[in-house]
């Protein structure tokens, strides 16, 4: 979204003033890692990291921004993003499963995985091998257009997951966790400051587990490795690197194709069946490595270079079931279509360079950022071998209320599919200079050169875009801890891949011009933050075309809604994060009378969450909470004609801190989630899932 507002303080931040720069410190303090011995986590954060905001204050952030600290999601016991991005209304997923992979949807609009997904504020990692958050210190997530920062992406929004990194308080931490399904891990978690002026830091993070599920047989691994490292070589230079792998290994449990959700009609099936072949593999594996190094010019200037690369491999088998016919549907009876991709090899590449400063003239003091970026994302072919359902392959045949096993190696892959690979490469220029008008007006203006070029690596389907997107803002503060905001954001999008399941699936659509503008406001109540926002977004429109089963671009969508939040202490005992969306998104000259002025599908009109956690003040150490989680219905297609019911689940936790001689702490949690067993569909688009049945997690972490 306003991400180039980032920017603007990023000068700010980035060069700081004649204090910062004498210590040799390049950049202002997360407030998570400002930490008083003794004192209460909150959260409520004040700062955001995310592209040029760069631990900006989030007063002076033009954007609809939501932090999930390290604090909430503990308290949440979290264990992925799908958990951490709950706590923002209008977040929905679509066409895969959440056992395997998140394919999420904000405002209406789906986050590519290849382009919408950040570490720390900067290398684009891929969302097809679910993201870790046991290394991470908070999930952020800035809503919308995000054009003069990002360059191309969907304007959904950016989730930015930081990294822990060495604080001034050593840290041993080490921890086991499970859940009532039979899941097991462990971790170690320890960071250092060290060297004569404590110049060098540290941050390992170790993690492994046995997964199983609340689906039938769908179980496997996983495993993480991650270290951050810091140096600050001179008071001017300092230098990070972070290195992360992860890997994840369990079975795909089996969608549900559109043809047999629309004869399913009100039913919801069983949430713990799995359609799909015993052994059918869901394997990923993930490396991140992001570089970076910050020199201060002098008072007033620094220079900021980084480079990363992320790769992702995936092995993948799909299985949808539909009905034989609409008669079987009583008895269940139908069978498995799908395919086996043995080998899906991504990778991004990444490169930044910018300088900022501040110049004054007239009294005005401006904040400058020039640079450059270049993200280059490279997709190998794949070879798909795809199995048939016919009368006579029984190997196929399966039941939706009562599944039987299927043995994977009995399939019959009848025919091969080769899905050419892809190059895009995202190029941009971008200045941004943000205007202090004495204590209270903050003016922004900025502009980004796109250049853009994409092919298949067997030459086919060229294109090449060039364009210039213009961005503008104003903040206004009425008092110090309040602030009001008005934006407006050109971007160029990528239209988004096809698929899985459509004909047309894996082909990568032509970028489209997306136009936001938004207004908001902001205000520190007690020890919370409220906000308050509207937005317009108006996009080109992809969708799949039900008749031909093809993913097109065509027309324009217009996503216009309002959202609040509160998150924070209320009181010494009390602290919530509280959230709320309405969202009308509306499809807009496609040239058919039966789609114009409908709803764009996966599109709930209203959403929101409430989590709540309470400490007695005779026992504080002693905390319960409890949670909501409600999406309204949605719309399954483009033509408005089926429908996916509203949900609400609910979620309970209690922990406790026993406190050890030596500074020492244990911590015991325990989290419900779903507890009401509330059967929903969890995704949309051409695949459905159904949501997760009870979850009870827990786990116990020391602190040496």
């Amino acid at each position: 979204m306003s991400y180039w507002l980032i920017a603007a303080s990023a000068a700010a931040a980035a060069a700081g003033d004649a204090g910062p720069a004498a210590e040799g410190q390049s950049e202002r303090k997360l407030d998570e890692e400002i930490v008083v011995s003794g004192e209460r986590s909150s959260f409520k954060t004040d700062v955001v990291q995310v592209g040029a905001f760069r631990n900006q204050s989030i007063l002076d952030t033009p954007a609809t921004i939501a932090v999930i600290s390290r604090s909430l999601l503990d308290a949440q016991g979290a264990a992925g993003l799908e958990e951490a991005l709950r706590n923002t209304p209008g977040v929905t997923q679509q066409a895969t499963s959440p056992t395997t992979s998140n394919n999420f949807v904000s405002r209406g609009v789906l986050m590519n995985a290849r382009t919408n997904y950040r570490l720390n504020g900067a290398l684009q990692i891929i969302n097809l091998s679910p993201v870790p958050i046991e290394n991470k210190q908070r999930v952020e997530l800035l809503k919308g257009v995000s054009a003069l920062y990002y360059g191309i992406a969907t304007p959904s929004g950016i989730v930015n997951v930081v990294a822990k990194r060495a604080g001034d308080r050593p840290v041993t931490n080490v921890y086991v966790n499970g859940d009532a399904e039979g899941s097991v891990g462990a971790g170690v978690d320890v960071g250092r400051k060290f060297g004569p002026d404590r110049q060098f830091g540290v941050r390992l993070n170790g993690y492994a587990s046995h997964v199983e599920t609340p689906i039938d047989g769908i179980n496997g691994h996983r495993y993480l490795a991650s270290g951050a490292f810091d140096w600050q070589a001179t008071d001017r230079l300092s230098l990070k690197l972070d290195v992360e792998h992860y890997r994840r290994a369990t079975d795909e449990p089996g969608g549900i194709s559109l043809s047999a959700f629309q004869l399913l009609g009100d039913v919801i099936p069983n949430p713990r069946n799995r359609y799909a072949p015993v052994n059918a593999p869901y394997r990923t594996w993930s490396t991140n490595v992001l570089g970076r190094a910050d020199y201060v010019l002098g008072r007033d200037w620094s220079v900021r270079v980084e480079g990363g690369l992320a790769t992702s491999r995936r092995q993948r088998s799909r299985a949808d079931f539909s009905f034989t016919n609409a008669a079987s549907v009583t008895a269940g009876a139908g069978r498995i279509t799908g395919n086996y991709t043995p080998d899906q090899s991504y990778r991004n590449e990444y490169a930044r360079a910018e300088i900022a400063g501040r110049l004054d003239t007239f009294g005005i003091r401006h904040e400058l950022l020039i640079g450059a970026a270049r993200n280059r994302q490279v997709q190998d072919d794949q070879h798909q071998r795809n199995y048939a359902s016919t009368a006579n392959t029984p190997a196929t045949q399966q039941n939706i209320y009562n599944p039987r096993p299927i043995d994977f190696d009995a399939l019959n892959f009848t025919s091969v599919r080769t899905l050419p690979g892809s190059v895009n490469i995202d190029t941009g220029f971008y200045v941004l200079d943000t205007a202090h008008i004495g204590e209270k007006l903050l003016l922004i203006g900025g502009v980004r050169r796109v250049l853009y070029d994409t092919e298949n690596r067997d030459g086919s389907g060229r294109t090449r875009m060039t364009a210039w997107t213009p961005t503008g803002g104003v903040v206004f503060k009425p008092a110090p801890k309040s602030s009001l905001y008005f934006t407006y954001i050109e971007g160029l999008e990528s239209a988004g891949t096809a698929p899985d399941g459509t004909v047309n699936q894996g082909s990568i659509m032509p970028p489209v011009v997306s136009r936001q503008i938004e207004a908001g406001a902001r205000v520190e109540v007690l020890g919370a933050l409220a906000s308050l926002a509207y937005f317009n977004i108006d996009r080109g429109l992809s969708y799949t075309d039900i008749p031909t089963n093809t993913f097109v671009t065509n027309g324009r969508a217009r996503h216009e809604g309002v959202e609040a939040a509160v998150q924070g202490n209320l009181t010494r005992t009390v602290s919530v994060a509280l959230s709320g969306q309405y969202l009308r998104a509306v499809q807009e000259q496609t040239g058919s009378a039966l789609q114009d002025g409908r709803r764009v599908d996966n599109t709930p009109r209203w959403s929101g969450s409430a989590f709540v956690e309470y400490r007695p003040p005779i026992l504080p150490d002693f905390g319960i909470n409890a949670g909501m989680y409600y999406t309204g219905m949605r719309y399954a297609d483009a033509r408005n004609l089926y429908v996916m019911p509203g949900f609400t689940t609910y979620s309970v936790g209690a922990n406790y801190k026993l406190r050890l001689a030596d500074d020492r702490a244990v911590t015991l949690r325990v989290n419900g989630d779903n507890i009401t067993n509330e059967r929903y569909w969890s995704t949309g688009g051409t695949v459905f899932y159904v949501g997760l049945a009870r979850q009870v997690r827990f786990s116990a972490s020391m602190d040496f």
